[in-house]
């Protein structure tokens, strides 16, 4: 079948649809999820409130792209983007990891909300179809592996942010409240508390691996995986494995690391473009406002067969632009600093900067704003209309070479992966030679590098604060310990649940 990904007027048509509120008709949820075609447009509307959680999507047609705390928090308070001074308190708050109440109680509980009004969007997929649907329909089961992905992929986001040692080791740390059900109404008797991070760690875990057996085995067509199938969940499981045991070296997660990441790479239809050029032309076309075409919001004509899972930046007709806020290409609040290009690239990497080059991945950007200033064009539509990349193969060939050297040393495999990340954005006759396994000094030493890679090739896409705290490495701000790269519970929940949510350690 396939799916009009967007379409939300069968839910708007049935559902009293603000599924965060209690259910007031049984008949209503019974006709949206007895049959394949109307639960599918439910499921479409669980994909959108995903998207609205973490990178930008607008929730009607006069409210466009927005700037999302979720996935600008993976870079500010990192060396990749600098705070302007005078900029926004709650983007100053990420750099120097002070949160005032209305920081708190303004972008991060926002984040919050948004993050489980989305889980609430997958439960309700996923009890309804349960509880109305034809279990043995195979496309009733696909929509509720669907839900159990979006589900996962929402917690997990969450966890990242909010769970007290998730990404450091501790498993008995406060995690999340989980849950599994549709929302049923405000009950003062009946708060739920925060489960462990193990807990959480093996909710995700226990979601995703459930998900499998149900989704479509193979990928989607390039231009059309914006949803789950079984290769997007099993490149999930390899980045949730890695987070959850690389500050432990637990060797147990680095084998599903590499168990999961081997299945990806190998999955026919992901190519990796070995073009200097790819990262430009085909992952991160430029995309740039033109009030002079007949549409002002042009669409990519082709995409990457290296993405595996992103957020279109159309989301139904142009009315509907969608993606990471202008935030980035305007530099208004964020931009990169002069110092950072050279310091992090070398000499003839298109991911840098590369004099007389228009192939290169950091530039001025907007000239409108700070023109003196630089910033990433993985995002050049000034008015914040791009897909929005959540996971690509590069990545995954990333995790394979850091989990192979954490469990087995330096393999020729893990070189392979690195030297293919490594090398493709110079041009040929500049690329670098190869690394073997004598250039380092042992596998930590080849561990760092990979790091470096990552942040060389996946900067600016809400990776780098999430690498540095599961390897130990110091943000931005030095002084911060571990307990203080988290971001801290929002004020509003520890209150209205009379303390049975507990803050964060570091932020009592």
């Amino acid at each position: 079948m396939k799916k009009n990904f967007y379409t939300l007027i069968l839910i708007a048509a049935l559902c009293s649809c603000n599924l965060d509120l209690a259910p007031e008709n049984v008949m209503v949820d019974q006709t949206v999820y007895s049959e394949p075609k109307t639960a599918q447009a439910a499921l479409n509307g669980a994909y959108v409130r995903m998207n609205i959680f973490m990178a930008g999507a607008p929730e009607d047609q006069n409210n466009y792209a927005y700037s999302s705390y979720a996935w600008l928090a993976g870079d500010i308070g990192t060396e990749n983007l600098k705070t302007r001074e005078g900029g926004s308190s709650s983007q100053i708050a990420l750099e120097e990891g002070e949160y005032d109440h209305s920081v708190r109680d303004g972008d991060i509980l926002t984040s919050w909300r948004k993050g489980y009004n989305a889980i609430d969007y997958a439960n309700n997929i996923i009890d309804g179809v349960t509880r109305y649907g034809n279990l043995e329909n195979a496309e009733n089961k696909r929509i509720i592996a669907e839900g159990r992905f979006l589900r996962a992929f929402n917690y997990f986001n969450l966890l990242k942010m909010f769970g007290d040692g998730a990404l450091t080791g501790n498993g008995d740390g406060l995690g999340l409240i989980i849950r599994d059900k549709p929302y049923d109404g405000y009950n003062p008797e009946q708060i739920q508390t925060r489960s462990t991070v193990n807990q959480t760690w093996n909710f995700i875990i226990s979601d995703l691996e459930q998900a499998i057996p149900d989704l479509p085995e193979t990928p989607s067509a390039a231009s059309g995986r914006y949803v789950a199938t079984a290769p997007v969940a099993k490149a999930l499981l390899s980045r949730v494995y890695l987070y959850k045991g690389s500050y432990t070296n637990d060797l147990e997660c680095m084998t599903k690391v590499i168990e999961y990441a081997t299945d990806v790479i190998g999955c026919e239809g992901y190519i990796f473009d070995n073009t200097s050029t790819v990262h430009h032309h085909a992952i991160f076309p430029s995309n740039e406002y033109d009030s002079s075409l007949a549409s002002s919001y042009p669409d990519p004509v082709a995409r990457s067969a290296e993405i595996i899972f992103y957020q279109p930046s159309r989301i139904s007709t142009e009315l509907y632009p969608n993606g990471i806020s202008s935030v980035l290409y305007n530099k208004r609040t964020l931009f990169i600093e002069d110092s950072y290009p050279a310091a992090t690239y070398t000499e003839g990497d298109l991911r840098g900067m590369v004099e007389d080059s228009a192939d290169c991945m950091i530039g001025q950007g907007s000239t409108s704003y700070y023109p003196q200033d630089i910033t990433t064009l993985k995002f050049t539509n000034n008015a914040g209309y791009d897909d929005v990349i959540f996971i690509r193969l590069a990545e995954i060939k990333l995790n394979l070479a850091e989990a192979l050297a954490r469990r087995d040393g330096i393999t020729d495999e893990a070189l392979k992966q690195l030297n293919d990340i490594r090398r493709r954005p110079f041009s040929p006759d500049k690329r670098p030679a190869f690394l073997t396994a004598a250039d380092f000094i042992g596998k930590d030493d080849f561990i760092n590098e990979v790091l470096t890679e990552r942040n060389r090739e996946l900067a600016f896409e809400s990776h780098q604060r999430w690498d540095l705290i599961r390897t130990g490495r110091p943000l931005r701000n030095t002084s911060l310990s571990d307990a203080q790269k988290i971001l801290p519970i929002p004020d509003y929940e520890v209150n209205i649940s009379k303390g049975k949510i507990e803050q964060n350690t570091a932020f009592k």
